[in-house]
């Protein structure tokens, strides 16, 4: 955690020592892939503490240089294997200035859907039935040229799973609904 904040400070402090005017392109299909790390905040019935790490991608069009709507899905794996899912979504991306740097948001709603996979033993967990997900990044791009560029940002990620099956004893003893609030960060690569 400690290398990942250093190397984060070391890229935003080279971003602002180069930070000059370069717009990025505009008027056509972008790209957006990356790797997001997401932890839940709220305390749930069984006190589930549920980290995902995920690979996402995003294609959509810049409608103007400042904003754009996409499509996209994101792998999101669960080290225990109980939570892992897919959620597929529709993202409005803004960049609020024309510099090489420059802040954005983007706001997303979709769907997550459960890849069957669970937890291991007697006591385990799964996802039965997905639900709907939706988020918000806050953070900032930096063009290494007119096509290419990099980012990190920090963000929210609600996900409504409509039911969990957990069990004891390999028994089913629960399948009820789970809301997560998740707190979230990741890195990009902007093509």
């Amino acid at each position: 955690m400690k290398k990942f904040f250093l190397l984060v400070v070391a890229m935003v402090g080279l971003m602002a020592a180069q930070a000059q005017h370069v717009e990025f392109k505009w008027h056509r299909m972008y790209g957006v892939a990356g790797y997001e790390f997401n932890t839940n905040i709220n305390t749930t019935n069984f006190n589930d503490k549920v980290t995902l790490h995920g690979i996402y991608a995003v294609g959509g069009w810049q409608i103007r240089k400042e904003s754009g709507i996409g499509i996209g899905a994101s792998y999101m794996f669960d080290p225990t294997g109980a939570f892992t899912q897919l959620p597929v979504f529709m993202e409005v991306r803004s960049h609020y200035l024309r510099n090489r740097i420059t802040p954005f948001t983007t706001f997303q709603v979709g769907y997550s859907i459960p890849l069957g996979t669970s937890s291991t033993g007697d006591n385990r967990i799964t996802i039965a039935k997905g639900g709907p997900t939706w988020g918000f990044n806050v953070g900032a791009r930096f063009a290494y040229t007119r096509k290419m560029g990099f980012s990190a940002y920090l963000g929210y990620q609600g996900i409504f799973l409509q039911r969990v099956d957990r069990y004891e004893d390999s028994q089913l003893a629960y399948g009820e609904p789970l809301l997560l609030h998740n707190f979230k960060f990741g890195v990009g690569f902007h093509f």
